[in-house]
């Protein structure tokens, strides 16, 4: 099954994330928060998208199957916060070289 993917740029509680770099399911994103003004802060992102299932929420609204940002409780297991982006480039090389070693010995 196709999953859709995650579109950016996109806006969510104040915040704007755009892409910077992605390989597999990591990403870089650059994060501006919006209420600061008029020069927003910026960090940086790396996250482990994750896949979600098509479903009928129970408001009735339908979705497709497609890649999700993770969500505050996935915290320090699929996104980790950097102020640095030589810092947030070296979390997603050390991600992508253990999630290409995993996929090598037929693990992930």
């Amino acid at each position: 099954m196709p999953f859709e993917p995650l579109a950016f740029p996109f806006e969510r509680d104040g915040f704007r994330h755009e892409f910077v770099e992605r390989e597999g399911g990591v990403c870089l994103v650059r994060r501006l928060n919006l209420r600061i003004t008029p020069t927003p802060s910026v960090h940086w992102e790396v996250v482990i998208l994750q896949r979600r299932r098509a479903e009928v929420v129970p408001r009735g609204v339908a979705y497709p199957a497609r890649e999700v940002y993770p969500g505050t409780e996935e915290w320090g297991e699929h996104g980790w916060t950097f102020l640095d982006v030589a810092a947030a480039r070296a979390k997603m090389a050390e991600l992508c070289a253990r999630l290409r070693h995993t996929r090598a010995r037929g693990t992930g």
